[in-house]
């Protein structure tokens, strides 16, 4: 695989695509604009709950503490959705094949593979985090990394107060954290080596499901497994390439949450006003990084899908794909 040359790639297939830039727009408005949509309705709900005191007003605030509880996950299955009709988008493209708005939808169509396939994948990345977890528990106790900890928990344990508000606000507590963190470092030690190639595993799945559309969750898992054998490290590779993007991103993360990171600084915000103001930054530099790199970088990672993919022949029959023959 040459980077180079599939970033060249991608810069062509772009610059030959009529409604390139009209897609962007609309997906970034989607997608930016939900979640300034949530952000503002869960605020205003939040007032409406603060304000309805009382045992009379009970209903209301359960009913509107639901509603704030749903509103992000609504929003998170719908974008799930406009993700992959915006990948469809890109492979269009990276094919040189015609592409319009109107191929977001895809993602809607395949809906329920998509969400077995999010299910799936969290399973298994809960069920890695769980038995590393455990692993990272046994060495930090049964080792001398862990006697801080337990000096730490005995006074809590002695003091025999029963409030969790209480144990919580207690300095002993507080040193009982702090002393975790080496706890904290073994688990990320143990995760992430564990984590990452399962990840890699799974990376072309979304690209089978908008390929095949008869292909459920697992085959589209399958099949990513049986593509990505001995490609991880080269895409991992490809990943490294990108340093910038991501880069980009983790900047517009520390922006979303200025209104808590500032004042470590030293820098005061006067309440929501703060918030709001670090928020619309955070979604003016999103949708800057939106608009500007993400188009270029996902018509990359779909030039790269179809490099590798099995080829069909002229009779319609796909060479090397096992789960199709």
């Amino acid at each position: 695989m040459n980077t180079k040359e599939l970033k060249s790639r991608a810069i062509q297939r772009l610059e030959g695509a009529a409604q390139a830039g009209k897609i962007v727009l609309i997906y970034c408005g989607l997608v930016l604009g939900s979640a300034a949509a949530v952000t503002v309705v869960n605020y205003l709900l939040g007032l409406v709950i603060n304000q309805s005191g009382g045992l009379g007003n009970m209903g209301l605030r359960t009913m509107l503490s639901t509603v704030q509880t749903l509103l992000p996950l609504v929003r998170s299955l719908i974008i799930m959705a406009i993700d992959l009709g915006f990948l469809a988008v890109m492979l269009r493209i990276a094919r040189g094949q015609y592409a319009s708005p109107q191929t977001i939808r895809l993602g809607f169509a395949r809906f329920w593979p998509l969400l077995r396939l999010q299910i799936l994948k969290g399973l298994i990345f809960f069920g890695i985090a769980l038995f590393t977890n455990y692993a990272a528990m046994a060495i930090f106790f049964l080792t001398p990394l862990g006697k801080p900890a337990v000096s730490a928990l005995l006074p809590l344990v002695n003091s025999g107060v029963t409030d969790p508000a209480a144990i919580m606000a207690s300095e002993a507590y507080g040193d009982f954290l702090a002393a975790l963190l080496p706890m904290l470092a073994i688990w990320a030690l143990l995760f992430l080596p564990t984590a990452a190639p399962v990840a890699y595993r799974y990376r072309m799945a979304y690209y089978l499901l908008i390929d095949n559309p008869r292909m459920g969750a697992m085959a589209a898992m399958r099949e990513s497994r049986f593509l990505m054998q001995g490609r991880k490290v080269q895409l991992f590779r490809l990943d490294l390439s990108f340093w910038w993007y991501y880069a980009a991103l983790s900047l517009a993360t520390v922006v979303c949450y200025g209104d808590q990171i500032l004042p470590m600084l030293g820098v005061s915000l006067s309440g929501d006003w703060g918030f709001f103001l670090t928020y619309g930054a955070y979604l003016l530099l999103e949708f800057a990084i939106y608009y500007l790199l993400r188009c270029r970088v996902e018509v990359t990672y779909a030039l790269y899908y179809d490099d590798i993919r099995p080829k069909e022949t002229s009779d319609g029959v796909v060479l090397g794909n096992i789960f199709q023959m």
